[in-house]
């Protein structure tokens, strides 16, 4: 036997790998040795290692071993691009993805630093960006149409959505009209989630940028409502005049607190001066 063929275990040390990993492609059909003695001992040419090395290059691009396998039954400079230029885009892909979702770890932990420096119950002013802001209409608490079922439908339906267009929302704000205020009316109008600019397909309402009364409520949920009414005259009793909706914010929720009287609540009401 000439020396430039190897058995399994000197082959697979030359590549690297563990033996039972040539034995796998061989069972697949992905890398057969060159030859099998009459002993039932598989031998590598040297020349194999160049396919052997291919398929790690591809299998490191994440290309799984069928499609590894289907190309090299039909090797050529034009499948070979063709399927590189398939790579490229999925990386591509995958390199936005991973940033976005950078970019959204950094936002969460900008909320839950926020939770820990604010002092519950303070009252401010700050300016805010713009936000895009994907809705769902609340039920009619009121009217008697109410249907919990078909409200939590729709609040899911929300969230599914606005985590595939790029939110890490566990859990929905709330948006309450000027005009329900003006009526003194502090229920909910919206749910909403914050997604990226230019996102589509989903009814969307912008916050504006701008000044904004900020009140930090610590409390249930079912606190809010007054808490909305005191950010609502403290704002009058300042000489502002309401220039917008009040947006409500999970700033600490049931995913960082057992309590719900530990619950912390961004209430943003923009406003302008009398």
């Amino acid at each position: 036997m000439e020396k430039h063929y190897f058995k399994t275990a000197e082959f697979a040390a030359l590549c690297g790998v563990k033996k039972d990993t040539l034995l796998h492609y061989d069972h697949i059909g992905l890398l057969k040795p060159q030859w099998v003695g009459e002993n039932g001992y598989r031998y590598y040419a040297a020349q194999q290692l160049r396919t052997y090395d291919l398929i790690a290059v591809l299998r490191r691009l994440g290309t799984p071993l069928a499609e590894i396998r289907d190309y090299l039954t039909r090797r050529s400079p034009q499948a070979l691009l063709e399927l590189l230029e398939e790579k490229e885009a999925q990386l591509d892909a995958e390199r936005r993805r991973l940033e976005e979702m950078s970019r959204l770890l950094h936002a969460a932990m900008e909320g839950a630093q926020l939770a820990q420096a604010v002092r519950p119950g303070e009252i401010r002013l700050e300016t805010l960006p713009p936000a895009h802001c994907a809705v769902v209409e609340a039920p009619d608490f009121a009217g008697g149409k109410f249907e919990e079922a078909r409200y939590l439908l729709h609040i899911r339906q929300l969230l599914a959505w606005a985590r595939e267009h790029g939110t890490l929302s566990l859990a929905s704000g709330d948006i309450i009209c000027r005009e329900s205020m003006e009526r003194g009316d502090f229920m909910e109008d919206y749910y909403f989630c914050l997604v990226p600019p230019g996102t589509q397909g989903w009814p969307l309402r912008v916050r504006p940028g701008g000044t904004y009364a900020v009140l930090y409520h610590q409390g249930t949920y079912q606190s809010e409502y007054d808490a909305c009414r005191r950010l609502w005259d403290w704002v009058h009793a300042q000489g502002y005049a309401v220039a917008g909706d009040l947006y409500e914010e999970n700033l600490v929720d049931y995913t960082t607190s057992e309590d719900p009287r530990g619950y912390l609540l961004k209430l943003s009401l923009q406003v302008r001066e009398g």
